[in-house]
């Protein structure tokens, strides 16, 4: 398997859908189109039996616990999220635990289903363990850890929830001259956009978190965000220590996503000490040593695997899609990125391994 470039994000964004186009609409029939097809004219089976050797690492964040929805692969209901579990039992897939992914044992079984969820939100502990433990699934959560212990928004996401449902007719141009944001118009997507990447730099220039609090407080007011619901409600919160706990008690095995969610700071390469903090945090709150490491936002090249080496991780996992065998980097493994917009044909079509053949076939055919 060749090495994936690294990516160009650190943070949380990049993980919710832009509204589809009219082309966009069209494309995702005809693929809809081709893939029942497909699934009618047995190709899934036959997929399936050809990639029965495979593990398939299934990816998830957190759920949406706001009104309405917010986020594609960030977040997904609690409802949806039930219903992929029951998915699983229902197409017979084997959920193993990650440990058994990679350490190398010749006797998993056939179609063996491994399930990550990342970062550790607080959904995740309210919504998602419940139904992980009715079906008696193992479960590994990537915490990071900087927000469970602050237990504040997580506020870049926040940030774009913002601007994800600012209402352009009552607000058409937010003015925040505390902060010097001057008037910038929210009438169009790429008004928006300009407009969330302004909020973000302020942010980042912000001193310390508790003033970033304060500025997303004020973001909220201007555009009309009922800040007090948005906390109560735990919308952007990480799981706290004690849920972390609790989590842990009941069968989550808790490993490591860095400190910060970030691999790099200032333009500062600070891999080994966010994945040491990182480690001392989940020992004391889960009781055990990370040996298990997932690139936050995917970010991830060969040039880290000796930091990995070093901090005795095992594996890593990232943000492409395929399927896990014996000759994947152990600091390379693809998973499977669930969303709320994916559709159950689309996640059957990967977990059968259809798309991964295609993928292949695609790749020799350019070749």
């Amino acid at each position: 398997m060749t090495t994936s470039v690294e990516r160009p994000s650190a943070t949380h964004m990049n993980k919710t859908r832009p509204p589809v186009s009219s082309q966009g609409k069209i494309q995702i029939n005809v693929k809809r189109t081709i893939l029942l097809l497909a699934k009618h004219g047995g190709l899934f089976a036959l997929a399936r039996i050809l990639t029965a050797r495979k593990t398939r690492i299934l990816a998830y964040h957190g759920i949406w616990l706001g009104e309405g929805h917010f986020g594609n692969f960030l977040y997904m209901s609690a409802e949806k999220f039930a219903a992929r579990m029951a998915l699983l039992d229902k197409w017979q897939y084997p959920v193993i635990s990650l440990s058994e992914v990679v350490n190398g044992n010749k006797n998993k079984p056939r179609c063996a289903t491994a399930i990550t969820i990342d970062d550790g939100w607080y959904g995740t502990w309210s919504a998602m363990l419940p139904v992980l433990e009715r079906h008696n699934y193992p479960a590994t959560v990537y915490l990071t850890t900087y927000y469970c212990l602050n237990q504040q928004p997580v506020i870049d996401v926040a940030l774009q929830y913002c601007f994800h449902v600012i209402d352009a007719k009552r607000v058409r141009a937010l003015h925040l001259p505390l902060y010097n944001l001057e008037p910038m118009f929210t009438d169009t997507d790429q008004a928006r956009k300009k407009a969330l990447a302004a909020a973000l730099n302020i942010s980042a220039s912000l001193d310390d978190d508790a003033a970033r609090q304060k500025f997303l407080q004020a973001l909220c007011a201007e555009i009309g965000i009922n800040h007090a619901q948005l906390m109560a409600g735990r919308w952007f919160h990480l799981m706290a220590p004690e849920e972390v706990k609790d989590a842990a008690k009941r069968g989550i095995t808790f490993e490591s996503h860095t400190h910060h969610h970030r691999i790099d700071h200032h333009a500062t390469d600070c891999l080994a000490e966010e994945i040491s903090i990182n480690r001392e945090h989940i020992n004391s709150l889960a009781g055990r040593i990370p040996q298990h490491f997932c690139y936050p936002s995917g970010r991830f090249s060969s040039a880290l695997w000796p930091i990995l080496e070093m901090g005795h991780m095992a594996s890593a996992t990232t943000t492409d899609i395929g399927l896990v065998d014996d000759k994947t980097p152990k600091y390379a493994l693809p998973r499977i990125l669930d969303g709320h917009d994916v559709s159950e044909l689309e996640l059957e079509a990967e977990m059968s391994g259809f798309m991964e053949l295609s993928r292949r076939l695609l790749r020799i055919g350019k070749r």
